[in-house]
């Protein structure tokens, strides 16, 4: 299939984007959106706007990011796409609760599980129980929150999303670990190392392995510990998140 010069231009924006250039990847994102709009190219024009909106969130103006979506959710709608509509509405979700608005997140949340149900994508089913779980969790409610993670993991599994398998499990095994609980903890651990370790994820692999450390600490086993939390603090290191790998480091010297 032969590229647009819109494709090519959204690349630009991506490729900026990544390098830091904010404004001129923002700029491109504009461009792009309107030679999709004059070629009637409607999914381009509506993924330009997420771009652009993504953009907008990143760099504080909530406004603009939120007018970026809910235009490329309409243009989404238009063109029968359910799951993007389901993504754009996430977004949206993610906007309100860095704003603190706690009941419109949750009811943008709603939305978009009633959205990837009917598509039945069920990945992003996964990603919005998950996402429910972690507030419940923030708000104090963790037996909701494992019910919500317990969700998310049956969708994940439905759907052979590896990685999102993994995160729910260390999600599941962090609250079991903060009930008191380590010998629950520890399997649900181990099985997100593993699939972690499968998937090549080193950097999720890494936070595993900081967080068995942990279960290990709270059930006596000191010496496994820290081992644990060494090599943690090595896979930070080689993944290059260099702050990580200092943390683990210093919480090693007190497992």
């Amino acid at each position: 299939m032969t590229r647009s010069e819109a494709d090519h231009v959204l690349d630009e924006a991506e490729t900026l984007w990544l390098s830091g250039e904010k404004q001129r990847a923002r700029e491109c994102c504009l461009r792009a959106r309107l030679l999709y709009h004059e070629t009637g190219d409607v999914r381009g024009e509506a993924d330009a706007l997420t771009r652009m909106g993504d953009i907008e969130a990143e760099t504080g103006h909530g406004n603009g990011a939120r007018q970026a979506y809910v235009e490329a959710r309409q243009l989404y709608a238009r063109g029968g796409d359910q799951r993007e509509q389901g993504a754009v509405l996430v977004r949206l979700a993610h906007l309100a609760q860095r704003e603190g608005d706690e009941t419109q997140a949750r009811a943008l949340y709603q939305s978009a599980l009633e959205v990837y149900d009917s598509a039945g994508e069920s990945s992003g089913l996964g990603h919005v129980h998950r996402a429910l779980g972690h507030l419940d969790r923030d708000g104090g409610a963790q037996d909701k929150a494992l019910d919500r993670y317990r969700e998310a993991l049956a969708c994940y599994r439905r759907s052979s999303d590896t990685l999102g398998e993994a995160g729910t499990l260390k999600a599941m095994a962090a609250i079991q670990l903060a009930l008191g609980h380590p010998d629950q903890a520890r399997p649900q651990c181990e099985e997100a190392l593993g699939l972690m370790r499968e998937a090549g994820n080193l950097l999720g692999e890494a936070k595993a392995s900081r967080l068995m450390a942990r279960i290990l600490a709270a059930e006596g086993r000191r010496d496994e510990a820290r081992k644990a939390m060494h090599a943690a603090a090595k896979m930070f290191a080689r993944a290059g998140d260099v702050a990580s790998h200092d943390e683990a480091e210093q919480e090693s010297k007190t497992l």
